[in-house]
């Protein structure tokens, strides 16, 4: 009993550092409408319960600009005013999951 107890809580443990690992994400202020970025381009580790996240804005159906990063408060959704959208992606399943 001693013993399946302790590869128990080693599995447990294990599990848990899995989901506390900081992830890698990609970092930019501004992406253009190619895809590519014009300022601020880095990496950012996540900490503690932050998350990868991209900002997608568009204006009616075609895509002006973006920003990805590091947050710590990501929530999924999409805003929308007049003919202008954005869009709030988060990711947290691997590194540089939030790539445009």
């Amino acid at each position: 009993m001693g013993t399946r107890f302790l590869l128990l809580l080693l599995l447990g443990l294990s599990l848990l550092l899995g989901l506390l690992q900081a992830l890698e994400c990609f970092q930019c202020h501004r992406v253009n409408a190619s895809g590519v970025c014009e300022s601020g381009e880095s990496f950012c580790q996540t900490q503690g319960s932050q998350q990868c996240f991209l900002r997608k804005v568009y204006e009616g159906d075609r895509f002006l600009y973006g920003y990805q990063g590091c947050g710590d408060l990501c929530l999924p959704m999409s805003f929308f005013r007049q003919n202008a959208r954005v869009d709030f992606v988060c990711c947290s399943d691997s590194s540089f999951c939030n790539k445009l």
